[in-house]
């Protein structure tokens, strides 16, 4: 083993401690204050709170240690692949002679450290199927035990109390007073709502704060809160903010709503909605009644015997009416029938008259006939010395035939 009588007095012999000791006073002073852009690796958080892990490029890694007392203030989760900028110092770890870094601020690069610490939150949740939407829960139509989680004298809850007041006067509500902004106030809305779930019948819970700036509405994107939400035995509206804003409480609630005005809104429609479907209901039954009546009273006046002789009548006058029409129009048709013959009987009268004897004989024509009435027709029918009578248009004549000839031009 090595003596330290054996060294040289130019170069004094260190022990390892003292090495490193120098070696850390050396980097301590040289890297008091140092920013570092990498990407987390070998991300570790141990149970006390420690943050350790390595910030690397694509040529080097660089051990990192963010202790408790700093990562407090760190809003987003570490986790490996992502890229952040490291503020800090460089120092030896002892035990191990090797340096590292440590640090005491994370920024994310390219997105907010807010923006970050809400998608992570976000991201764990619905990987954790916390976020579906089969696991929401209906809103009662009428509760009767309202509780609400708010700052006690902020707007918001007034906004709930004037419109519950307004919506249903017949619903009880129970403030859970909590502070809604700043250090410790997310530890506080868990514990108001705990104190909710102890409370016995309780219908529905409303959480609620009014508009802010993110890091006014911060404690509803924390797990605390999300975590105390989701283990409520009843439905939970989110009434947070304004409706522009989305918080992680507003995701895992069973309902969200866009304002705590509208929060309250959603809890006493119920009541609202009844009232005007029931006068609906009842205007319609209104209706409907008298309709019904109308057609009774009609049907029982159908049934006096008065009504049945003036409908008896009615049916009477109709008919006689009728009977009426057709005799007019049966007198009509006969009428123009006679006229029809009529004209055909003058019309045969005179064709008839044109074709009688009479006019025949006018115009020097006569009727020959023997003396037993056979009409002589054609010369062949008579024979010399028969007697013939011819009759004339006035008188006749007794003939004796001398003479037959065919022709007679």
């Amino acid at each position: 083993m090595y003596s330290p009588k054996e060294s040289n007095p130019l170069h004094p012999v260190l022990t390892v401690s003292e090495l490193t000791g120098q070696v850390k006073d050396l980097l301590e002073s040289a890297f008091d204050l140092i920013y570092v852009a990498g990407e987390v690796s070998n991300a570790k958080v141990y149970p006390s709170g420690h943050w350790y892990f390595s910030l690397k490029d694509q040529n080097a890694t660089l051990p990192c240690v963010c202790f408790k007392n700093a990562n407090q203030g760190i809003r987003f989760r570490l986790e490996d692949g992502i890229s952040v900028i490291a503020r800090g110092k460089l120092s030896v770890y002892p035990p191990r002679g090797a340096y590292q870094m440590v640090v005491t601020k994370l920024e994310p690069v390219g997105v907010g450290e807010w923006q970050l610490a809400f998608e992570q939150l976000k991201e764990m949740l619905d990987r954790e199927g916390l976020l579906a939407p089969e696991r929401k829960r209906p809103i009662p139509m009428l509760p009767e035990k309202i509780g609400i989680v708010t700052s006690p004298v902020g707007a918001a809850v007034r906004d709930i109390i004037n419109t519950l007041s307004r919506r249903n006067n017949m619903v009880k509500a129970y403030i859970a007073p909590a502070k809604v902004q700043g250090e410790g106030s997310e530890e506080s809305i868990a514990r108001a709502l705990d104190l909710l779930y102890e409370m016995p019948d309780l219908d529905v819970i409303i959480v609620a704060r009014g508009g802010g700036s993110i890091e006014d509405l911060w404690s509803f994107n924390t797990e605390t809160v999300a975590r105390a939400v989701l283990r409520s035995p009843v439905p939970v509206i989110s009434g947070v903010g304004h409706e522009t804003d989305i918080t992680i409480c507003d995701l895992v609630a069973d309902l969200r709503a866009p304002t705590p005005t509208a929060a309250a809104e959603l809890v006493a429609r119920g009541r609202a909605e009844l009232l005007e479907r029931f006068s609906y209901l009842k205007g319609h039954l209104i209706d409907a009644m008298d309709e019904r009546l109308d057609d009774c009273r009609y049907n029982l006046e159908r049934l006096s015997p008065l009504s049945s002789l003036m409908r008896y009548q009615d049916r009477l006058r109709h008919k006689s009416t009728e009977i009426a029409h057709c005799q007019r129009l049966l007198a009509n048709q006969v009428e123009s029938r006679l006229t029809h013959y009529r004209h055909r009987h003058s019309v045969a009268t005179k064709r008839l008259l044109a074709l009688g004897p009479e006019n025949v004989m006018s115009r020097g024509f006569a009727i020959v006939r023997k003396t037993d009435g056979e009409l002589i027709t054609d010369f062949s029918q008579a024979n010399e010395g028969d007697v013939l009578e011819v009759l004339l248009r006035t008188g006749r004549l007794t003939v004796s035939v001398s003479d037959t000839q065919k022709d007679w031009w």
